[in-house]
């Protein structure tokens, strides 16, 4: 079985998925950022929020190094606002 994916189409799933997401946060309300990461953790994410704005600023990270821009400093994005997170991670998408 041969399977046939573009750039474009892993690019428009992965919108897809982070609509998902981003919808049912905020059905769920700012609270969930603050859930626990977890006993099991290695310390450097404390919370959901933690978490989503690790994975958000790699992706930036690996568009900064791409583009041959400086590395984007993540601590500034607010990590109590799902709005704030998600803009954040769309601004990756657009550079």
């Amino acid at each position: 079985m041969s399977v046939n994916l573009s750039v474009h189409d892993l690019i428009a799933y992965t919108d897809w998925e982070r609509k998902t997401w981003q919808s049912w946060l905020q059905q769920q309300g700012s609270a969930v950022l603050k859930i626990g990461a977890g006993q099991h953790g290695d310390g450097r994410f404390e919370s959901v929020a933690d978490l989503m704005r690790h994975i958000f600023s790699a992706e930036r990270r690996y568009v900064d190094r791409l583009s041959g821009r400086p590395l984007t400093d993540a601590s500034s994005v607010p990590s109590d606002d799902i709005e704030e997170l998600f803009q954040f991670a769309r601004k990756a998408e657009k550079t």
